[in-house]
């Protein structure tokens, strides 16, 4: 979920391209080896600690490498023992904001037998927007550094690809079951509706639109149901 050019260098445009699991590995910047000392181990996590810390309360234009040292509690020199720079541990706590959509959608509870379509959107939408509240601060400062910096937006695009391979895929099969119109491009509508919900989750969490969770999860499930001219679970229960 994210920006819809991403799906350009993201997904097959056309069904006919592949399938949604031939898309590429991430193309996220490699992680800093790791040192081979527990107390080298320990610094670093400290340096990533503080680094995110400063990050999410500053921004990352305004926070330098003395800064994270500083408040990691160590010589100014040692933070170069680590990273090569503000931008290596930058993309460091990008890929863990990465790793936290990613883990949230492999938790996601098996739905009982028989469950609607709408209901496996319902429950992507409400993963999502969980994660993203949770680490709305962090989503703030990669969204505005992915918009200078193309190693940077890398890891953006990152954030989201797996959500376009999942839903893309999961558009095909909907078009298999003739549940979805096979006029529709299940990569733009993976895109297009990722790119709803994500831009959703920006404008309540990170510019503080008012908003109710729950009636939020709700209006994207129907939204998205809507555009794929998909039944919704969400009606019977009104009706109920």
């Amino acid at each position: 979920m994210g920006s819809t050019r991403d799906v350009f260098e993201s997904v097959p445009i056309s069904p006919k391209t592949g399938p949604a699991e031939s898309v590429p590995p991430t193309s996220a910047p490699p992680l800093s080896a790791a040192p081979l000392t527990p107390r080298g181990a320990r610094t670093r996590a400290k340096l990533i600690a503080a680094a995110q810390a400063l990050f999410e309360h500053d921004g990352y234009l305004e926070t330098s490498v003395a800064d994270i040292a500083k408040r990691s509690g160590v010589a100014h020199g040692t933070f170069y023992t680590y990273f090569d720079s503000k931008e290596d541990v930058f993309a460091e706590v990008a890929d863990a904001l990465v790793v936290d959509f990613q883990s949230a959608l492999a938790a996601e509870p098996q739905l009982p037998p028989g469950h609607s379509v709408s209901e496996r959107i319902e429950q992507t939408n409400r993963s999502y927007l969980s994660v993203y509240a949770r680490r709305a601060r962090m989503m703030a400062v990669l969204e505005q550094v992915a918009t200078f910096n193309p190693r940077l937006a890398a890891i953006r695009r990152t954030s989201r690809r797996m959500w376009l391979q999942r839903n893309t895929a999961a558009v095909q099969r909907w078009q298999d079951a003739n549940l979805v119109d096979p006029a529709i491009d299940p990569a733009y509508a993976a895109s297009v509706l990722g790119s709803m919900v994500d831009r959703s989750a920006y404008v309540w969490n990170v510019l503080g639109e008012p908003h109710d969770f729950d009636v939020a999860v709700e209006q994207l499930t129907r939204l998205y149901c809507n555009a794929l001219g998909l039944k919704c679970h969400l009606d019977k229960q009104n009706r109920d």
